[in-house]
């Protein structure tokens, strides 16, 4: 997987189809955020512990914190010092575990 930047163009592609998700920072030190929400503290620590999992599958690990009903994640690539590819497939990859915990 390449550890390229993702081109501005196709970030803001990106966003557009995935609204819930907000850039965050400059172009060297971009970040993806998003906070989920859940109807209880236990779905959403289910929901951590599964994009742990993956994260562990993929060799991607995003950061996450877990409160309250509630989950932010934060997700860029250290080593390219911003946005990859890998970081927008993982976004979808939570958005849909995401869908399988609320």
């Amino acid at each position: 997987m390449s550890k390229d930047l993702v081109d501005p163009d196709a970030l803001e592609a990106f966003l557009k189809v995935h609204p819930d998700w907000v850039a965050q920072g400059e172009a060297h030190g971009l970040t993806l955020r998003r906070r989920y929400a859940f109807s209880a503290y236990p779905r959403g620590l289910g929901f951590v512990v599964a994009a742990a999992e993956h994260a562990e599958k993929v060799n991607h690990h995003p950061d996450l914190t877990l409160g309250y009903r509630w989950v932010v994640a934060v997700l860029t690539t250290h080593v390219s010092r911003g946005l990859t590819q890998r970081d927008l497939d993982l976004a979808v990859v939570l958005d849909r575990l995401y869908q399988e915990h609320i």
